[in-house]
């Protein structure tokens, strides 16, 4: 009798050939970690070394189960047959979880990924480890048609309890590999030989080095976690101690990984369009909603060439349930063995509504697909119309523009490529397309979920290259039932003529008008603080230049001349004194004119503005108090002047005349307001009265309109529906026209109401309310915004802190070994000296951002500012010098002692120097940075631009800065850091000729 032989082909054809790509084999690989009890299933890709490790931390297997399970191929072991083999162990503590994949094929789709895999596998059964399992696999040679399987054996070894696999055994299973390839030599050609050979030689991997540098990636990783859930497990992807799974280490990867990750040169620029690995594998799991239990969590890291590593696939990534709950409608329920609905909806967040809508296809019988259940989330088109503040919704409309979507997921797994935009299984857009209007559902709007069971929708079958539901009648009806209820569900809910829209109508008309009068009300604001900001900006400079000073200080000296000039036989003592009144009114009028600044009224402003007007009004009443003085003094001289000179008669005249010209003058001031208060109010009053007439000419032409289409009915041929239908029509036509006109004058009544007890005695003007509360609401901003940053900067550094101190050992190990060797070679000597002084100085100012817990626990030391001095030297040094700066430090700098932290007073030394040094690089003058001492300080001062009046206060807050791309966190963290540790930081006034002066000095001794 004959036999069907196999050819080593046909591995290659049930694999690689009938995976769509790589993101779906890597679907496949997350599926069969689900099946192994898998709580995490996570893909490292590194770039640079065409390397790519899928872990889990699943059962994992035995030896004999992976010869048995894993190297038999078209296996019945998830398939329920009594001929089948035994089942796959399950997890006792875990709930049951159903068979993802039965086709036994799985595992093949790695060859879709790269040519060749190292296999680890450690099983636990009943708390018991197993030894390591390693397996090196080619697949190259299951792609050669003269091959049959049985020419082909696959190395594995077994390695002992507790151990990890070793440099030395990787290579005795690659060259038990080779030795089978050039065994072959009888079946297929040299040059084939030599290319896997080639491609063996090639497998770049190092097993204790990528250990180590694992193990830190998952610390670190499990801390960004437990950032976001403190309550989260850390992670065991590791295989040796109490760890158990399998990994997966492929490579060389296929290059067409970079665009499956990226995209192709066209969607990478495109930041609305997912790549094809986040079409696939974003939302594997259902991470979406607050109480799906997803049974197992994926992610994707990508290593990129430049060290930097990007998470592609994360919970974070995908839409996250606080995303899902901030949306504006959300819609929830089942249907069951009929295809008829029954959940509720929410609309803009108001109350749920119930809601049942049948399936009129079914005629009474139970659908092929089976019950399934419904989760979605939609957000409006814009956020004109959108509850969601606006910043969130920027998030999130990108987010749903990427890869927004109704997903369908099969006891929890997703079922590709349902999500996929791409994939609009249901024809949303399509419908779109004919009326936006009538079909209100998105598929670029919409977050959600159709979730399935394989128990009760096992008459879904997925096609073999998971490409979706093979279309058979219950997918048919499964589709027609949900293209169904989003026609009807628009319909009647969200659509202006539906029976159940009443709410959305108004909530939307409402946040369309909330949207439209703060973006009138920002536009305005934004105006008004632009043109103030304009108005202190020119006044300061002003200031900056002693524009009042100089100007005040020369008619000083012009009336000073006149005095002294006088000459009684020459000039009559009225013409000296008007002469003198001339000067000091054309002297004095531009200096009070550009003193002035006008605030706007019923604008708040944010912490920043408001210190620059609080600075103005106090540099204001300086110069105001100087002018007054002068003024004052001048008059007193004219009244003895005259007492001398002239005679009483001619003083009351004067004084008269003086008098008269104050009344002209307020009068001239008093009747331009009262203009301007007639003019505003006589236009208020012409608004308000085409207001009201524009709307009673519009009630009046509605009801006028119905009036005319009740006389145009013939009774005779109505039925006593249509009649009815036709006074209800006519009647809410007059009803909704007399109440939108009853709205808009309503409001012009309660405007003009608001101004009228905006004046009222004890009641706060509306506009006043408004300022106070639109201030309070900027400064809260502000701050949120400041700990929001300041979080990150935490964050930021602790990561930096931690890598560091992480990798310190090792370098510092090895430098010591390094040691020796240099003593005995003055060439490596001179090469390790660098390094070392390198090291150590990259080594203590790393120190600086020891944690605040274990600084507590330091002790203070006196710090000279000889040590301080070196400190900035060994730091600046360099810099200085390329940018031609003088460094002058002196004695009383080096003389002085300070007794405090160091990682407190060194940051801001370094901080102070560092601002100079980039301001002095601008600046073309002399360039000195000055080291000095105060009585029991520090002094640092420059001769750059230095800081203008304006900025006095502001140089201190957070987010504050004049640099090109600068954050503004430098001076705002020394000032806090500073005053935490018992010190001051103080910064001179501002004078063009000295530049930036900083003091830092202890409080105690400074009080």
């Amino acid at each position: 009798m004959a036999q069907i032989r196999t050819k080593a082909r046909a591995l290659d054809m049930l694999g690689r050939q009938q995976i769509a790509g790589i993101p779906t084999a890597l679907s496949e690989l997350f599926k069969n970690a689900h099946d192994a009890y898998s709580d995490n299933v996570e893909v490292d890709y590194v770039r640079k070394k065409k390397l790519l490790l899928l872990r889990d931390d699943g059962l994992g297997m035995t030896r004999a189960e992976f010869e048995e399970r894993w190297l038999t191929i078209g296996t019945d072991s998830k398939f329920i047959d009594e001929n089948s083999i035994s089942q796959p162990v399950t997890h006792t503590a875990k709930t049951l979880r159903p068979i993802m994949g039965e086709k036994g094929i799985g595992r093949l789709s790695i060859a879709a990924i790269g040519p060749q895999v190292l296999v680890l596998t450690r099983a636990v059964r009943d708390d018991k480890h197993h030894k390591l399992v390693a397996s090196f696999i080619n697949w190259t040679l299951f792609s050669y048609p003269a091959l049959d399987l049985s020419d082909i054996d696959i190395p594995l070894i077994e390695i002992e309890l507790g151990e990890m696999l070793t440099k030395e055994q990787l290579s005795t299973l690659i060259n038990q590999a080779k030795d089978n390839v050039k065994s072959l030599a009888h079946k297929i050609s040299q040059e084939k030989i030599d290319y896997v050979l080639n491609q063996i030689d090639s497998f770049d991997f190092e097993p204790e080095l990528w250990y180590t540098s694992l193990k830190q990636l998952d610390l670190k990783i499990d801390k960004e976690i437990q950032e976001h859930n403190p309550n989260a497990k850390p992670r065991k992807l590791h295989l040796d101690k109490d760890g158990s799974g399998t990994h997966f280490i492929i490579s060389p990867v296929d290059e067409i990984l970079n665009e499956e990750v990226e995209g192709d040169d066209f969607n990478s620029k495109a930041t609305d369009r997912a790549s094809r690995l986040e079409k696939a594998l974003l939302g594997f799991t259902n991470t979406m909603d607050v109480n799906s239990n997803p049974p197992i969590f994926a992610r994707f890291r990508d290593h990129k060439l430049d060290g930097e590593v990007i998470d592609r696939i994360s919970e974070s990534t995908f839409f996250t349930p606080k995303e899902f709950e901030q949306s504006d409608h959300h819609i929830k329920g089942r249907f069951n063995e009929f295809g008829q609905f029954s959940g509720t909806i929410k609309v803009y967040g108001q109350e749920e509504r119930e809601y049942v809508l049948s399936w009129p296809e079914s005629k009474n019988k139970p659908v092929l697909c089976g019950e399934f259940e419904l989760n979605l989330a939609v957000i409006m088109g814009t956020a004109r119309e959108s509850k969601v503040p606006p910043n969130v919704f920027n998030d999130i409309y990108q987010k749903t523009n990427k890869i927004g979507g109704l997903y369908i997921y099969r006891d929890g797994i997703r079922v590709l490529p349902y999500g996929d935009s791409d994939f609009d299984f249901l024809g949303f857009e399509q419908r779109r397309s004919k009326s936006a209007k009538e079909y209100f559902f998105s598929y670029r709007r919409m977050l959600g979920c159709v979730e399935i069971t394989k128990q009760v929708n096992s008459a879904l079958h997925e096609k073999a290259g998971r490409e979706g539901f093979i279309e058979n009648k219950a997918y048919k009806q499964f589709r027609a039932i949900l293209i169904h209820f989003f026609i009807q569900l628009a319909k009647d809910v969200f659509n202006e003529k539906g029976d159940l829209s009443d709410q959305f109508i108004e909530m939307r008309s409402r946040q369309q008008d909330s949207f439209d009068l703060l973006k009138k009300r920002n536009n305005l604001k934004s105006v008004k603080k632009k043109h103030l900001e304009e108005q202190l900006q020119k006044f300061f400079i002003k200031y900056d230049d002693d524009y009042w000073l100089n100007n005040l200080s020369q008619l000083k000296e012009k009336v000073q001349s006149r005095f002294e000039n006088f000459e009684e036989e020459e000039q009559s003592t009225d013409d000296f004194i008007f002469e003198v009144q001339r000067l000091l009114l054309e002297g004095l009028k531009p200096l009070k004119s550009n003193l002035k600044i006008t605030f706007p009224s019923g604008v708040g402003f944010g912490k920043a503005l408001t210190d620059s007007c609080d600075l103005y009004q106090v540099k204001k009443r300086e110069i105001e108090n100087e002018i007054n003085i002068f003024e004052k003094d001048i008059e007193k001289r004219l009244v003895e002047f005259e007492d001398q000179f002239g005679n009483r008669t001619g003083m009351r005249l004067r004084f008269s005349d003086s008098l008269e010209n104050q009344v002209e003058y307020q009068s001239k001031q008093l009747n331009e307001v009262y203009s301007k208060a007639n003019k505003v109010l006589s236009e208020l009053e012409s608004w308000t009265k085409s207001e009201i007439n524009k709307n009673r000419a519009l009630a009046r032409s509605e009801i006028e309109q119905a009036k005319h289409d009740f006389s145009s009915v013939s009774f005779n041929s109505k039925t006593s529906d249509e009649l009815y239908e036709l006074k209800a029509s006519l009647e809410h036509r007059i009803q909704t026209a007399a109440e939108l006109v009853l709205e808009r004058v309503e409001g012009i009544a309660n405007q003009l109401s608001t101004i009228k007890e905006g004046n009222e005695e004890n009641i706060v003007s509306s506009n006043k309310l408004t300022e106070i509360l639109e201030s309070e609401y900027e400064h809260l901003k502000e701050v949120n915004e400041q700990n929001s940053e300041m979080v990150h900067l935490g964050m930021a550094i602790g990561i930096i802190h931690h890598e560091f101190t992480s990798n310190v050992l090792g370098i510092r190990k090895a430098l010591f070994s390094l040691a020796p060797w240099a003593r005995q070679n003055d060439k490596l000597k001179e090469i390790y000296d660098d390094l070392r002084i390198g090291f150590d100085h990259l080594d203590g100012y790393l120190k600086l951002f020891t944690p605040l817990t274990k600084r507590l626990a330091r002790k203070k030391i006196m710090i000279t500012g000889v040590a301080a001095s070196e400190f900035v030297t060994s730091v600046f040094g360099d810099r200085l010098e390329s940018e031609e700066i003088d460094l002058v430090i002196t004695d009383k700098f080096l003389e002085q002692r300070i007794f405090g932290f160091t990682s407190t007073i060194y940051p801001a030394l370094i901080n102070l120097i560092d601002n100079a040094v980039y301001w002095l690089g601008k600046s073309n003058g002399e360039k000195v940075l000055t080291l000095d001492a105060s009585e029991t300080g520090f002094i640092i001062q420059d001769t750059g631009p230095g800081i203008p009046t304006i900025d006095q206060e502001n140089v201190f807050e957070f987010a504050f800065s004049r640099k090109v791309g600068g954050r503004g966190v430098g001076l705002y963290v020394v000032k806090k850091t500073l005053e935490d540790e018992g010190f001051s930081i103080t910064l001179a006034p501002y004078s063009p000729n000295t530049g930036a002066k900083f003091t830092i000095s202890p409080i105690q001794e400074k009080e």
